[in-house]
């Protein structure tokens, strides 16, 4: 419904306010009116995994979105604003994927509970809310290997064979799935590699899951052995650095040279002339 003011009435200012708040008014209402909730559920997560909430489509064109915690979109329950800037609910976490989907890390059970997307489009608004579950993470228990594993890693040759083997009691009995590499490998309470070959390096985990509980072993991965290391070549040593003297430094060195071995001999035949004549006074005393 529109309302239209003719310039010329003979209304006041303060009709003229209250008509224009009218026509804000109805036009909101009409906004809220062409929004279409609608509540999507997503497969439940794990702690510690990624949350991906896909950006709601609109035949009408996007013009923005805006992102909330919740069912409502309130002020202070918004993760991310029309303009793409982080609200009060934004934790660190969440950031804004492609074509403005919500993305969050690491999420934890608090995360659990509805995400509301607010559209603007040529149309008006659109709500859309979406609602995940995050699960505690299970509990890691120990394998038993063969060879033993070594925190957490298990060195072996090709063509040799790798035993991993559930050793975890669980009532009910659980089912046992093996992985390498996330992918599944095997089932049942061993898992015997009779010769290891290439394919077959990686990462095993075995998962144990039975009504009450999903048990998870800790990640053992299987290497090949170290190769015996290469002897290096020793770095050639360099000798000592020898003093060399040319010029004028050197002749002053062999002149000094000179003159020591000079006063060198005359200081020992000086002691030895001395010795001799003290030697011949005395004989002169005695006689």
């Amino acid at each position: 419904m529109r309302c239209t003011l003719d310039p010329g009435s003979s209304h006041g200012p303060a009709w003229r306010r209250l008509l224009l708040t009218g026509a804000l008014l109805a036009s909101c209402t009409c906004s809220a009116s062409s929004e279409l909730p609608s509540l999507t559920r997503l497969n439940p997560l794990t702690e510690g995994a990624s949350a991906h909430l896909p950006a709601p489509e609109s035949p009408d064109g996007v013009l923005a979105i805006s992102w909330f915690r919740g069912r409502e979109a309130q002020p202070a329950a918004m993760i991310f604003s029309p303009e793409g800037l982080p609200g009060p609910a934004h934790t660190g976490r969440e950031t804004l994927g492609a074509q403005g989907s919500l993305d969050i890390r690491n999420v934890t059970t608090k995360d659990s509970g509805c995400y509301t997307a607010m559209l603007e489009t040529h149309a008006g608004h659109r709500r859309v809310t979406q609602l995940i579950r995050v699960h505690n993470s299970p509990k890691s228990v120990p394998l038993m290997t063969f060879p033993e594993n070594i925190q957490g890693t298990i060195q072996s040759d090709l063509n040799y064979s790798v035993i991993l083997e559930w050793v975890t009691t669980m009532n009910p009995e659980p089912v046992l799935t093996w992985t390498l590499n996330g992918k599944i490998c095997g089932s049942g309470e061993k898992l015997f590699i009779r010769r290891l070959s290439r394919e077959q390096l990686g990462t095993y985990v075995c998962t144990g899951r039975n009504s009450k509980e999903l048990v998870s072993s800790e990640p053992v991965t299987v290497l090949l052995a170290q190769a015996n290391a290469v002897p290096t070549d020793a770095e050639p040593i360099e000798p000592d650095p020898t003093l060399s003297l040319s010029g004028g430094p050197a002749i002053g060195l062999l002149v000094a040279g000179s003159l020591g071995m000079v006063a060198l001999v005359g200081s020992v035949c000086y002691t030895t002339f001395q010795s001799q004549r003290t030697d011949r006074q005395r004989i002169r005393i005695c006689c």
